[in-house]
């Protein structure tokens, strides 16, 4: 491949491949896995893994056993390549996560595409780095229904959004009966605005929130 770049995640010793066309990590990615607090042997399960840089990260931790799951063949191809990067057990899978079926996880991570496909320029070419961004694969719906139906009852599930889409995130998590446990609100340097937000959420359980201090990106 050679539209391939060796980069590295956060850390240097944390190297890992990029293609070139595909969606790469960004600000965002980095937040999150900076986030995710991880018990002690869990399983982690990432919900669109792209190419594993979120599982890399995690990998630094006594995990059991780290699971990606990525419906995009590209993707999934980089990711499989990063996984000789990885020390712990891991699997990875080139599918759909709705239709995705597995023995229930302690820990569940997503980066979802963000903007509905209602609200997306009808002319915008979607190629493998659009579709990181629309929900044209996976809307965050779709995403919580099967976190709802992966994750065991005491599991926790991490994400990344943007803060306009509050209202809306909210609504979903109610829907499925998730509770905001911990939150932490990414602050833009320059422009000063609000930009996106970590929340790590469980479910059925009544649990105070914590909010964090401002992370500025």
């Amino acid at each position: 491949m050679n539209d391939l770049s060796l980069d590295y995640f956060i850390d240097e010793n944390l190297k890992l491949y990029q293609k070139k066309d595909c969606f790469h990590f960004n600000t965002d990615t980095k937040f999150l896995a900076q986030f995710v607090h991880l018990h002690s042997n869990e399983t982690i399960l990432d919900i669109g893994t792209n190419n594993g840089a979120l599982l890399l990260y995690m990998d630094q931790f006594n995990v059991q056993k780290l699971i990606g799951v990525e419906i995009l063949k590209e993707a999934f191809e980089v990711c499989k390549l990063n996984e000789q990067f990885i020390k712990h057990p891991c699997e990875f899978y080139n599918e759909d996560i709705r239709l995705f079926e597995h023995e229930k996880v302690d820990v569940i991570l997503c980066n979802p595409p963000y903007f509905p496909v209602s609200k997306t320029n009808p002319n915008v070419i979607l190629d493998n780095r659009q579709l990181g961004r629309i929900e044209i694969n996976l809307t965050f719906k779709e995403c919580v229904e099967s976190v709802n139906r992966l994750l065991k009852d005491n599991g926790r599930f991490y994400f990344v959004h943007r803060c306009t889409f509050l209202n809306e995130i909210l609504e979903v998590l109610s829907l499925y009966h998730f509770h905001i446990k911990t939150m932490q609100i990414a602050y833009d340097k320059k422009s000063m605005q609000a930009k996106s937000f970590c929340m790590e959420v469980i479910r059925d359980s009544k649990c105070q929130c914590t909010i964090l201090p401002v992370k500025w990106i």
